[in-house]
């Protein structure tokens, strides 16, 4: 992905779905996959299928919500590697998701602010002094558009992401003029162990086909990743948007 030096991609929750499947896809094409998580026993599974693949790949366990220990997945990265060029957060909580917010326990309530938007916090704090250091480098988030739209017994999902989004744009807006972008990633409906328990706590509601697997899906950030920073900035950047997914889609399988 990068001539000139080994690309170095960080993906955080990236031990099932989408984020898994962006450890093969980025590895694939070339780049240094260094992965962390919160399930060290999925994260290490997934570790050893890249590398059964035969590409290189490096991991941690991680727990988002905990500052120092997302400073310390990001240090030893670029102590391992000297550079990160692309972080991509895959992390988060949807708390109860059949209720009315005020019905929602507190420990549900801080759980789903803690990961979707502390952690959002978290990792932009850990990561972006790497990248303002070398002058370069991408942020993305991947997201939901609940955290744009109201949905009746998603509260606390809803309002976290809310405040991760406002997170976001509010450092793509610092970064203006920068070489450093952030920005939104939304996936469309993908097959993953996430949907299947969404569907479950809905009560099988919003069970329609997913759009596509999660290898497929890793299209889109893989291109994304790709694209200038400063393009991206600020940016939300969609599958639902034909130009988006045209573009992702033209890439191809690995």
């Amino acid at each position: 992905m990068n001539n000139a030096a080994p690309y170095v991609a960080l993906l955080i929750g990236a031990s099932r779905g989408i984020g898994a499947a962006c450890a093969y896809a980025f590895a694939a094409r070339g780049a240094q996959v260094c992965l962390t998580a919160r399930n060290a026993a999925r994260l290490n599974a997934v570790k050893g299928s890249v590398q059964a693949r035969g590409h290189s790949v490096w991991a941690q366990p991680s727990d988002i919500t905990d500052a120092d220990q997302m400073q310390t997945v990001v240090n030893a990265a670029v102590a391992e590697f000297g550079r990160v060029d692309t972080v991509i957060n895959f992390a988060a909580a949807t708390g109860p998701l059949d209720r009315p917010s005020w019905e929602v326990a507190q420990k549900d309530w801080e759980a789903a602010v803690s990961t979707n938007m502390t952690g959002t916090y978290n990792v932009i704090r850990a990561t972006l002094p790497t990248l303002q250091k070398q002058g370069r480098g991408a942020l993305l988030f991947a997201s939901s558009p609940f955290g744009d739209s109201v949905q009746t017994g998603m509260g606390a999902y809803a309002a976290s992401r809310a405040g991760a989004h406002a997170l976001v744009r509010q450092t793509a807006a610092e970064l203006s003029g920068t070489e450093i972008g952030a920005c939104l990633v939304f996936p469309g409906k993908t097959e993953t162990d996430g949907l299947a328990d969404f569907r479950r706590a809905r009560g099988g509601a919003g069970s329609a086909a997913p759009v596509a697997s999660a290898e497929v899906m890793a299209n889109l950030f893989v291109w994304a990743a790709m694209q200038s920073p400063w393009d991206i900035n600020g940016a939300d950047l969609s599958w639902s948007d034909p130009q988006v997914r045209n573009s992702a889609m033209s890439l191809g399988a690995a």
